[in-house]
């Protein structure tokens, strides 16, 4: 079943990358005008002030989470052993508990 559904999704991706080839555009330019820069062109550019170099030379991170710890809830597997008719039995259940990493 793997194989058949490995070959259909690989004859269904070039089959795709044909029509996708074939119908492909060319070169079309209706409705953009030629007229030179224009508002996107502005958009663009980058900002000066992004660009100023007068700033700090270096970023300085700050901790501000500094009492937060990780922490992460797991399972641990508990047994106890009790006396009933005569023998030990043992009885084990899972009971949750969060570890610090």
């Amino acid at each position: 079943m793997d194989r058949r559904l490995f070959l259909t999704g690989m004859l269904g991706m070039a089959g795709a990358a044909t029509v996708v080839a074939l119908a492909r555009p060319a070169t079309a330019l209706a409705g953009i005008p030629n007229t030179g820069p224009g508002i996107l062109d502005e958009l663009d550019r980058p900002s000066d002030d992004i660009l100023d170099q007068d700033g700090p030379d270096g970023i300085e991170f700050v901790r501000h989470r500094r009492w937060h710890r990780r922490r992460r809830r797991v399972w641990r597997r508990v047994c106890r052993r009790y006396w009933r008719y005569g023998y030990w039995r043992r009885r084990c259940f899972r009971r949750s508990f969060w570890i610090r990493f």
